[in-house]
């Protein structure tokens, strides 16, 4: 008697746990669809105001002519001065393993090499940029105008790179080229 009492108890146990789960599948379901749904849709933005709460759209960020021509400078900088700080800010892990490799070399003979911005033009795929390398062996000085083709790549604007712009390819544009 106690065994078969024992089994009819587990029965109805599992049966019990059978409805529950049964119930809750379909809840559960219905939640995982509307999370779903609610992934791609941007966050709502609420203002404070005097009169209560705002409703903002949010909008892409567009970055204008005159922050670009400043990330420009500093990736320039950041990639061809020798004397630049913090260069990994504005470089591609690529760019600065050139930039290390390219610094090394000037430092074991001895030159030093300042970049002196002079403008760019952006276009759609990234810029032209024109700078004067200004390379001096104690106090010989050497300038030579340069002209890149630069691509850029979009990251996320933080504190040290609040253009959201990384140095990915810098290419020199050649008398044929232009």
């Amino acid at each position: 008697m106690r065994l078969s009492s024992s089994v009819d108890y587990l029965s109805k146990e599992n049966k019990f746990l059978k409805m529950i789960i049964t119930m809750l599948f379909f809840p559960i379901s219905i939640l995982a669809i509307g999370l779903l749904v609610q992934m791609d849709r941007p966050p709502l933005l609420l203002e404070e105001t005097a009169n209560g709460f705002t409703l903002l759209k949010p909008t892409p960020l567009k970055r204008s002519e005159e922050s670009i021509q400043h990330a420009l400078r500093h990736m320039i900088e950041s990639r061809f001065d020798s004397k630049a700080i913090n260069s990994e800010l504005f470089l591609s892990p690529r760019q600065i393993e050139l930039r290390e490799a390219e610094q090394k070399e000037l430092q074991s003979r001895g030159i030093n090499q300042v970049t002196v911005y002079r403008g760019a033009k952006v276009n759609k795929d990234g810029a032209i940029v024109e700078f004067d390398r200004v390379l001096s062996v104690g106090d010989v000085r050497s300038a030579m105008k340069v002209t890149l083709n630069v691509v850029f790549t979009e990251v996320q604007p933080n504190a040290t790179n609040p253009y959201g712009l990384l140095l990915a390819l810098a290419n020199p544009i050649t008398k044929e080229e232009k």
